[in-house]
């Protein structure tokens, strides 16, 4: 007599298959787990490189800051802006600078123009066109100062996930009267006749682009505050200024936390 062959009941399938689906449940947790934990170190190694970036860069222009009353159209040289592109902090800011263009040398100029004393730069946001709650900072650059020093120019993409690009500009101390201890939301040399002392910057950022169909980003994955002093200095050496030898009211910028 041959042993009656017995198959799996319905109750123990379901028993399998639930113990089947907790696992796979258990090891996606992990594996999730992992990602966000490889992903919150990257964020967390990138961060300070893209603020060292995007800062250094505009330290770099701002060390040798110039400006020198009666010497362009009313004045104009130094204009810090109140921006509020899409609703969002992104102020501009532009100036004169001494440092060594960027831009002439990638372009078909000669070396008189590479080598001009002064140089405009400056710094705008613009909306995102694919993200409209983020920003893109970017920086202009015209290699020839002309009567306008606050316009013109090729511009080139800094970073193109911005929160916030705030600025506060603070007047000079002055022995004669007190000096406010409250920022200044713009600032332009054709009506103060000279640079502020210190600007303070407050950047916001994203590391990674939004994914899916998110509707609001959250809170900002990147902040940082710096202050940036300007200190007298002569900026323009006479032999490389030519005719402009008198062009020593420059600035130089230092960082501070």
């Amino acid at each position: 007599m041959t042993a009656r062959r017995r198959g799996f009941t319905v109750i123990e399938i379901m028993i399998t298959m639930a113990l089947l689906m907790l696992l796979m449940t258990s090891v996606y947790q992990i594996l999730s787990d992992t990602n966000r934990g490889r992903e919150a170190i990257r964020d967390g190694l990138e961060g300070p490189k893209i603020e060292i970036a995007i800062l250094d860069e505009i330290v770099r222009d701002l060390r040798f800051v110039y400006f020198r009353p009666g010497q362009f159209t009313s004045d104009g040289g130094f204009w810090g802006r109140n921006r509020t592109p899409n609703g969002k902090d992104g102020d501009r800011i532009d100036f004169l600078t001494c440092r060594r263009s960027r831009r002439a040398e990638l372009e078909d100029t000669n070396q008189a123009q590479v080598n001009a004393p002064l140089v405009e730069v400056g710094y705008a946001c613009r909306p995102n066109e694919k993200y409209p709650d983020l920003l893109e900072l970017w920086r202009r650059e015209d290699y020839f100062a002309d009567d306008d020093p606050t316009d013109g120019g090729k511009y080139d993409l800094v970073y193109d996930r911005i929160r916030k690009f705030d600025l506060e500009f603070y007047a000079p101390p002055n022995n004669d009267e007190r000096t406010s201890d409250e920022g200044l939301k713009e600032w332009d040399t054709k009506v103060t006749k000279k640079l502020p002392y210190a600007i303070v910057v407050k950047l916001e950022y994203d590391i990674r682009l939004p994914t899916g169909d998110r509707k609001g980003l959250g809170a900002p994955q990147g902040s940082v505050r710096r202050i940036i002093l300007l200190t007298p200095s002569r900026s323009i050496p006479p032999e490389a200024a030519g005719g402009m030898a008198a062009m020593d009211s420059g600035m130089t910028a230092t960082m501070g936390g």
